[in-house]
């Protein structure tokens, strides 16, 4: 075997291992998670949770306005030495206060703003987030450039169930809108203390490698803020024209579209960064290892979110509860087109890992200066249903932007990744014949209980996909790709499920 071979498929088998620790985390943290917004959903009222939407919404701007990328800086250093780590301390230190005192000084004009004199004590409250988080431990963050994700899992798995618990006992108790506030300050809390605790050191107030860091995180400091105002500036506009109820369905909508990516298929695509960047002395090993990372992401991603949307009608009134059902049309419009975005959401690592920050910046400035306007104009005229579709029809531009940066940083085919996904578009298809065409003909599963019905359209679907995509495959003579791996796993998981059992 080549040693090109042996490097991509290390990497792969790192970045899988890797991977599978991420699936774990989030899978705990969305079970704690999903329990929660359940809970909170059936004992608060969608005003709650617009309200809080609107204060989280400023928080994660701030954030965003001033990412320098701790995390991703860790990860590309490999050579960091200590002032590099406590300049990297010290920029997040300042960072996370300044953040904090800012929600501070907009708290009274937010409260004056909205006619709403509970943002006062909501800006107050979240401010506390911020500033815990700016005190993270940098050197943790060492586990995922060595692509050792496990103290992620526990620090994750830990600071999600205290957050939980508390955002639980609140609200089971006091019925308010602080249950889910005192529920993410004790989570950043938590997590701040794991960072020590998992990864022992005591940083130092120092800029000394400020001009390194800042060569690197300059640009990508940019990114996140433009990416910030795409993604956050949704709550305040929908709070202006359709009120904090509105909000809340769409807020809560939207998360629930999330799930199936979320949980499934944003692990894989962070697993991928770290092991590119241990690549990147060598650009088409890291090509090819960034196209495999698609075809993984395609069979997880694409099933699972547009399975998820035609499930809408059963999914949100039993999870939620029927005062929801408003949200059902943002589960329905945004899920596939999330399916879609996460399935690239791997190009902007790659080009991370190539060095390539700036265009990544270019791509995310353009997005902006296409959403928000459309978005705007779409909350404006036709209310929630426009925000709806505005947020769908710009996703789709999104996914072109993506491909286009792929473009560039390779000088490759734009469509080049859409090619290496395609036994998965095509075992979509098979899995939409029957949602489309043949279940709406199915009049006993239709008056069935929704979860009769939803087990079971989840079944014939998971069946169909996996037919599908096996059958393609095997018609192209069995490549090395996606399937191959993950029928290792399986005979892998049966050898041992047997062996256990003939020694017991």
């Amino acid at each position: 075997m080549s040693e090109a071979s042996d490097g991509i498929g290390g990497m792969a088998g790192r970045a899988a291992r890797g991977a599978a620790w991420i699936v774990a985390a989030r899978f705990v943290m969305r079970s704690f998670g999903f329990v929660n917004t359940i809970i909170l959903a059936r004992l608060l009222v969608p005003e709650d949770f617009g309200l809080v939407a609107v204060a989280m919404t400023a928080m994660q701007l701030l954030q965003g306005f001033s990412d320098i990328g701790i995390s991703q800086a860790v990860v590309r250093f490999h050579d960091a030495d200590r002032d590099d780590l406590d300049t990297l301390f010290t920029l997040g230190a300042v960072r996370g206060s300044v953040i904090a005192f800012l929600l501070c000084a907009l708290a009274p004009l937010a409260a004056q703003f909205y006619g709403d004199p509970r943002m006062f004590w909501v800006f107050v409250g979240i401010a506390f987030q911020p500033f815990l988080m700016g005190l993270l431990n940098p050197r943790f963050f060492e586990f995922e450039r060595n692509l050792d994700f496990s103290k992620e899992f526990i620090s994750n798995a830990v600071n999600k169930f205290a957050g939980v618990a508390v955002s639980i006992v609140v609200a089971v108790v006091f019925r308010t809108y602080w249950a889910i506030i005192l529920g993410v300050v004790t989570s950043a809390a938590i997590q701040l203390a794991l960072s020590y605790v998992l990864r022992p050191s005591l940083p130092r107030f120092t800029f000394k490698s400020f001009k390194k860091v800042i060569g690197f995180s300059g640009w990508l400091t940019g990114v996140s803020f433009v990416a910030a105002l795409n993604n956050k500036l949704d709550a305040f506009v929908l709070a202006r024209v359709v009120g904090h109820t509105g909000t809340g369905v769409y807020y809560v909508g939207k998360q629930i579209g999330e799930m199936p990516t979320n949980e499934l298929a944003a692990p894989i695509a962070r697993a991928i960064y770290p092991g590119l960047s241990s690549l990147q002395g060598n650009r088409e090993r890291m090509r090819t290892a960034y196209l495999r990372g698609v075809e993984a992401l395609a069979a997880v991603a694409m099933p699972a979110a547009l399975g998820f949307a035609f499930v809408a009608n059963e999914i949100v009134p039993l999870l939620l509860g029927d005062k929801w059902l408003e949200a059902i049309p943002v589960v329905q419009v945004l899920t596939p087109i999330l399916g879609l975005q996460t399935l690239f959401l791997a190009t902007q690592f790659y080009a991370m890992a190539l060095g390539e920050t700036r265009l990544v910046f270019f791509r995310e400035l353009i997005f902006f200066l296409v959403r928000f306007p459309t978005f705007l104009w779409a909350s404006i005229h036709f209310g929630l249903d426009g925000a709806i579709y505005a947020t769908g029809g710009c996703g789709l531009i999104h996914v072109l932007l993506n491909l286009t940066l792929y473009s560039r940083a390779t000088r490759r085919p734009f469509w080049e990744p859409l090619w290496q996904a395609r036994r998965s578009f095509a075992a979509i298809g098979a899995m939409s014949v029957y949602f489309l065409l043949l279940r709406p003909h199915f009049g006993a599963l239709l008056e069935a209980p929704l979860l009769a019905r939803l087990v079971t359209d989840v079944a014939i679907g998971g069946v169909l996909f996996t037919g599908a995509h096996l059958a393609l495959w095997r018609l192209e003579g069995e490549p090395s790709g996606a399937e191959q791996f993950l029928l290792g796993i399986a005979k892998s998981a049966v050898a041992r499920f047997r062996g256990s059992r003939a020694s017991a």
